[in-house]
C-alpha cells in the first residue's frame, strides 16, 4: 500500500497542469458562448447551457478517472473498444435519428449520443497499437492493415452521411502514419489520387447539391450571400464586429438567436469572437496552442511507441478540427460542419475531447519508467 502511494506521488509530479487549465478555460469559454448564442442570458433559454454544463461535470469526473489508469492498460483493450465503436456505428444506421440531414445519433432528443465521436478515439487507439509493432510502415501489407482499420468506420460514417467527420479521420490517420515514417512519395500519390477522385465525384454528381454549393461559395463567397453563402458571409462580419475588445457578452449582435444558424455548434467561434474580440480570441488561441505544443513535447518524450502514436493521433485530430472550424468562420476554409473542440455544443463531442486530453496527460505522467 505504501509502495502504491509512493508511486502515485511520483506520477502526480509529472502532470502538466497547464494542459488541464487550458482545457477548462476553453470549455468555460464554449459554455459562455453557447449561452450567448442560444439566448440563455437574455431570454432564459437555459436547456442547452445546462446540458453542456452537466456534460462538462461528467467529463471532468471521467477525466480524473482516466489519468489514474495506465494508458497501456487502456490500450490493451483496443480490440474491444474498436469493436464496440463499429457496433454503435451499425446501430445508428439501423435505429438512429436524423438531424441536419444525417442519421448520426442514437437516442431521443438531448439524451442522444453521436457514436462517430467515440469511433474517432477508438480508431486512434487501435491504429496506435498496430503501429507500435510496425518497424517499416512503407510496405503494402502494413499500409493495407492501417487502411482496413480506418476504412471500416469511415464507410459506416459515410452512410450517415457525415463527410466532415471522415475528413477528420483521414487527416488524423495521415498524421499518425507520417510520424511512423511514411515515405513522402506515398503522400504525393495519395494527393494526386484524392484530387482525381474529387474531380470524378464532382463530374459524376455524387456530391449532394448543398455540398457542391459549400465548395462553390468558398471559392466565390459573393455568389450567393442570401443563400448557400449566408452563414459564411455573416460569420465573417460577426468575427470582424468584435474588433479589439468585443461587443460584450450581454450586448446583442449577429450571433444572438437565429441570425446565424447553428451558431452554438458549427459557428461557435464567431460567437466568441464577436463577444470578446481580438483579446478574447488571442487568449483562446494561446490555450489551444499550449495544449498542442505540450502534447508534442509529451509525444516526443513518451516512454514507448504506443504512447507516442496515441498522442500524435489525438493532436492530429485536434489541430485539423481547430484549423478547419476557425478557418471556415473567417472564410479561409469551406463550411463542413466540423465542430470546434471543447467549444461547440454537444455532449458526445465534449466527452470524447476531454477523454482524449486525459490520455495525453496520462502519457505525460508516465513518461519515465518508475523503478521500485
Amino acid at each position: 500500500m505504501l509502495t502504491k502511494l509512493s508511486v502515485d506521488k511520483k506520477i502526480m509530479k509529472n502532470i502538466d497542469y497547464s494542459i488541464i487549465f487550458s482545457m477548462i478555460f476553453i470549455i468555460a469559454s464554449g459554455i459562455i458562448s453557447i449561452g450567448a448564442a442560444t439566448l440563455a442570458f437574455s431570454q432564459g433559454n437555459l436547456q442547452r447551457l445546462i446540458f453542456q454544463s452537466l456534460f462538462f461535470i461528467i467529463s471532468m469526473a471521467i477525466f480524473f478517472l482516466i489519468i489514474f489508469i495506465d494508458y497501456n492498460i487502456i490500450g490493451g483493450y483496443y480490440k474491444i473498444l474498436y469493436s464496440i465503436s463499429i457496433i454503435l456505428l451499425i446501430a445508428v444506421l439501423l435505429f438512429g435519428s436524423v438531424r441536419n440531414n444525417a442519421k448520426a445519433w442514437l437516442g431521443v432528443g438531448p439524451l442522444g449520443i453521436q457514436p462517430s465521436e467515440f469511433a474517432k478515439l477508438a480508431t486512434i487507439i487501435t491504429i496506435a497499437k498496430v503501429l507500435e509493432d510496425i518497424e517499416n510502415i512503407n510496405t503494402f501489407k502494413n499500409l493495407s492493415k492501417i487502411a482496413i482499420i480506418a476504412l471500416i468506420p469511415m464507410a459506416l460514417i459515410q452512410l450517415q452521411p457525415d463527410t466532415g467527420t471522415n475528413l477528420i479521420f483521414a487527416m488524423t490517420i495521415l498524421g499518425m502514419i507520417f510520424v511512423a515514417g511514411l515515405d513522402l512519395r506515398f503522400i504525393y500519390w495519395t494527393a494526386i489520387a484524392g484530387l482525381t477522385s474529387f474531380i470524378a465525384v464532382w463530374k459524376l454528381n455524387i456530391l449532394k447539391e448543398y455540398q457542391k454549393n459549400r465548395i462553390l461559395v468558398f471559392l466565390k463567397p459573393e455568389m450567393d450571400k442570401l443563400g448557400a453563402g449566408y452563414n459564411a458571409y455573416l460569420a465573417k462580419i460577426a468575427v470582424g464586429s468584435g474588433k479589439f475588445f468585443g461587443i460584450g457578452l450581454f450586448n446583442s449582435g449577429l450571433t444572438d438567436g437565429k441570425f446565424i444558424p447553428e451558431a452554438h455548434t458549427d459557428f461557435i467561434f464567431c460567437v466568441f469572437a464577436e463577444k470578446f474580440g481580438f483579446i478574447g480570441v488571442l487568449l483562446l488561441l494561446l490555450a489551444y496552442l499550449n495544449i498542442s505544443l505540450k502534447g508534442l513535447y509529451i509525444a516526443k518524450n513518451s516512454k514507448d511507441r504506443f504512447g507516442r502514436f496515441l498522442v500524435i493521433g489525438i493532436l492530429s485530430m485536434f489541430v485539423f478540427q481547430i484549423l478547419q472550424n476557425i478557418g471556415m468562420d473567417i472564410g479561409l476554409m469551406p463550411i463542413t460542419g466540423i465542430p470546434l473542440p471543447f467549444m461547440s455544443y454537444g455532449g458526445s463531442s465534449l466527452l470524447t475531447n476531454v477523454i482524449s486530453i486525459a490520455l495525453i496527460v496520462n502519457v505525460g505522467m508516465r513518461k519515465q519508467k518508475i523503478n521500485f
